[in-house]
């Protein structure tokens, strides 16, 4: 549970939401421009049309915060690395930087994304209240409670609804109720749906304009209207914050009662009975819940009109403000990508080095939950995620049994012999190395590096002078001299929990490990191969991308347990400088290696991009 609670903690449920809500802003707003377009040139169409483009712009509205927010949660995303990368520049260059965000907008926003992403929540909890409440207030208008003075009106409208709607075409059962409480006809439900009458209709309009009311709301249950009104609402809940939303939402509302209009007319030929239930409902100033379909919804001038003399929309110049609306939201957002990113001096000097300042914080979004990169000459930290949590490292402590070993400058070909309490842990692939087998301590130190034997490493701590308690302790004061506080170990091999460190501890020992060539040349190798009890056995690496093309890797080592879940250390060479990546306690294999391919792909093409578009000539340039 606890374990489920890390992952999906509240900082990446903040990062899943907010990020795809905030990219909705602009989005919204390109959506609205091209959906007022569509809308102004289909002025003269049918309302059906309008209604698709309304509908549709709705849609896409609900769609894309999903996708991104699926995007997020799936997949690993450079953020800003690139940017970070690109003040890299000529090996004769000396860099003095004031860095900047690759987008200044977000870097504003990124420290109150949480905050923005707990008031959305807040207001969706708000907005889905107020349409509970509105639905079940519909629902109880709904039962056939308080109907007893009214079943002689009942009988009779009853029977002229199941005339009109017979002339839909449609099957499914439609009650019709007459209510006090109301004061304008609406229709609810969507399986069963229910026409609710105000009972002062009866005594206020003639039987023609009745009749022509209920025609409009059958119209309105022919065309599955009540189903599309509660997702409409569902979508303007979720996105409230936005008006686009509530744009469009007016939009298919008007446009959704012209149609029913149109359709009750010709339905019923009466035209001008309907026009004048419709005068006669604005003339009574009449109030109502947007949960329900009403019938003296929308512009009820324009639906008169429309009626009585049918033709083309006028144009009005509040067409075209969504248009002009997403021009200017296009130019902000280049206008911010451009303004944005490093500023930096460059000035040319006759030395070869270089000094360049980078952001305290890069962000990366990985699968593994402990992450650090960075620079080894300069020991510049590009990316640290949760890197000063100690957690269980598996067999990275390997790493740590290898240098004691190293430094006690042993015999590497004294022979050995395994033994019983040596056979701890797995030993899938390594089934030759049993009880009584005599190896050679440099054949352990190769098949703990390479394939990762936990006997190796077991039997290498029994066998070091003073034996396992003499090797911890070794361990132990040389982390204590590296200055490595958040790493602790109680066994050599990387079984017991209690082994535990830090992505940043675990990237300064990457550090210290990379001055052994011993454990460059072992622990980089494909593959080994190996006489053992008279037979050769070829073992590979527990670190696949060392056998892949595309990594010039000279340290590495993999881990894994239950407890710390795919682990990864290992310093690659990138553009002839030499990059530490620790990750730790990613849930599966294929995410620790999606992890690792993300940060050298960012790596490589940005270092790529800054060499190709730094070209530095002169006493001194200003990059913007």
């Amino acid at each position: 549970m606890n374990a489920a609670i890390s992952q999906f903690s509240f900082e990446r449920l903040t990062q899943i939401l907010g990020w795809p809500l905030l990219d909705f802003v602009w989005q919204g707003v390109l959506i609205a421009g091209v959906a007022a377009l569509l809308l102004s040139l289909c002025r003269h169409a049918r309302p059906q049309t309008r209604y698709l483009i309304a509908s549709g712009a709705m849609l896409l509205c609900a769609l894309l915060p999903l996708v991104g927010m699926v995007l997020q949660a799936s997949r690993p995303q450079s953020l800003t690395l690139s940017a970070a990368l690109q003040l890299l520049s000529d090996a004769s260059a000396t860099t003095e930087v004031q860095w900047q965000d690759s987008n200044l907008l977000l870097s504003l926003l990124a420290p109150v994304l949480p905050f923005l992403v707990t008031l959305w929540l807040s207001g969706v909890t708000l907005m889905l209240s107020r349409y509970l409440l509105g639905l079940l207030w519909i629902a109880r208008l709904g039962s056939l409670a308080g109907q007893a003075d009214y079943v002689s009106a009942m009988g009779d409208w009853q029977q002229s609804a199941r005339s009109l709607q017979t002339r839909f075409g449609i099957r499914r059962e439609v009650r019709l109720l007459w209510k006090t409480e109301i004061l304008s006809p609406m229709t609810t439900g969507c399986w069963r749906p229910v026409i609710l009458m105000p009972v002062s209709l009866l005594s206020g309009m003639s039987p023609a304009m009745i009749e022509a009311l209920l025609a409009h709301e059958l119209a309105h249950i022919r065309r599955w209207d009540y189903l599309v009104k509660l997702l409409q609402n569902l979508v303007q809940a979720l996105l409230f914050y936005h008006p686009v939303v509530w744009w469009l939402g007016r939009h298919m509302d008007s446009e959704r009662e012209l149609i029913a209009d149109q359709l009750a007319v010709a339905a019923t030929g009466q035209s001008r009975e309907l026009a004048l239930a419709l005068q006669s409902l604005d003339q009574m100033q009449m109030q109502q819940k947007s949960l329900a379909l009403a019938a003296h919804g929308g512009d009820l001038l324009s639906r008169i009109r429309q009626i009585l003399r049918p033709g083309p929309q006028a144009w009005q110049w509040q067409m075209a403000l969504p248009v002009v609306l997403a021009v200017v939201s296009l130019m902000l957002i280049f206008q911010t990508k451009v303004d944005a990113g490093p500023v930096a001096d460059f000035t040319v000097q006759s030395r070869p080095t270089r000094e360049f300042a980078l952001p305290d914080k890069l962000m990366i979004n990985t699968h593994s939950r402990h992450v650090m990169v960075l620079d080894e000459a300069s020991g510049a930290v590009l990316l640290q995620k949760d890197a000063d949590v100690a957690v269980p490292i598996a067999s990275i402590s390997k790493l740590l049994t290898a240098m004691v070993t190293l430094d006690a400058q042993l015999d590497m070909q004294q022979e050995l012999q395994l033994s019983r309490q040596d056979m701890v842990g797995s030993q899938q692939g390594l089934t030759m190395l049993k009880p009584g087998l005599s190896v050679t301590r440099q054949q352990l130190l190769e098949l703990m590096l390479v394939p990762s034997s936990n006997t190796a490493a077991k039997a290498l701590g029994r066998t070091y002078p003073g034996g396992e308690p003499a090797l911890i302790a070794a361990i132990r004061s040389k982390l204590q001299a590296l200055g490595l506080q958040h790493t602790s170990i109680e066994e050599p091999v990387g079984i017991s929990a209690n082994n535990r460190s830090s992505a940043a501890d675990l990237a300064r020992l990457a550090r210290f490990a990379a001055g052994y060539p011993e454990l460059q040349k072992l622990s980089s190798s494909p593959e080994i191969k190996l006489s053992l009890a008279g037979k050769s056995e070829r073992l590979i690496s527990s670190n696949p991308l060392v056998r892949q093309a595309g990594w010039d890797i000279s340290l590495t080592k993999t881990g894994y347990s239950k407890a710390a879940g795919r682990c990864l250390l290992l310093r690659t060479k990138i553009a002839d400088k030499h990059w530490i990546v620790v990750l730790l306690n990613a849930n599966q294999f294929t995410m620790r290696t999606e992890d690792a391919e993300l940060i050298r792909d960012a790596l490589s093409g940005a270092i790529s991009s800054a060499n190709s578009a730094s070209i530095i000539d002169g006493s001194a340039v200003m990059v913007h």
